[in-house]
């Protein structure tokens, strides 16, 4: 087996500032810096290109407290029930995702079902790449929160069903969009 850098090789469980090696010890630690720190996110503009540097700054406010990688971006494989981006592959396919982004003008002018088409098309795509060891779609929500807002939509998480997040996170791995599309077209609102 591999050894991952990112856990406590004893525990296993991923390294933090907080010196926790017990993962549900972690989980509530974590669970409850960063809803702060979305909290304070979601007051304010974190300045930055929607592009990967900007949402690594994301990353670094919401989980630097806690991981010193934060905002780092991952040079290990990971996977849900599918893999995601390697490693080697997520500047270059980042670039691509975010550059696409720029051209769309960053999703400003579009009608409703344009915006959510578009929304739906680049939360698939910067899912897949999943630049982070732990916290992307934390840092993605912020992301494409700030990005709606500065669009002229209100992206509201607060309601959303979890297992339902998930599901459709991994069904547009597998290049389904609908259930993502669903889910968002319900959170998407002036």
């Amino acid at each position: 087996m591999n050894h991952d850098p990112y856990t406590d090789p004893v525990s296993g469980v991923l390294r933090n500032r907080l010196g926790i090696t017990d993962e549900e010890r972690l989980r509530r630690a974590e669970a409850g810096l960063s809803f702060a720190a979305l909290a304070d996110l979601g007051t304010r503009t974190l300045p930055g290109g929607y592009d990967l540097p900007h949402l690594r700054e994301f990353h670094r406010e919401i989980f630097g407290d806690i991981y010193p990688w934060a905002g780092e971006i991952r040079t290990v494989g990971i996977a849900r029930s599918d893999p995601f981006c390697l490693p080697q592959h997520i500047e270059s396919y980042a670039e691509e995702v975010f550059g696409a982004l720029a051209k769309e003008r960053f999703l400003r002018g579009l009608a409703r079902p344009g915006f959510v088409d578009r929304l739906t098309h680049f939360f698939a795509e910067v899912n897949a790449i999943h630049p982070f060891r732990e916290g992307n779609g934390r840092a993605q929500r912020a992301f494409f929160r700030q990005l709606s807002r500065e669009a002229g939509w209100m992206l509201d998480w607060s309601g959303i069903d979890p297992d339902a997040n998930v599901e459709a996170s991994m069904a547009s791995l597998r290049g389904d969009l609908q259930p993502l599309r669903s889910l968002l077209d319900g959170l998407v609102d002036r």
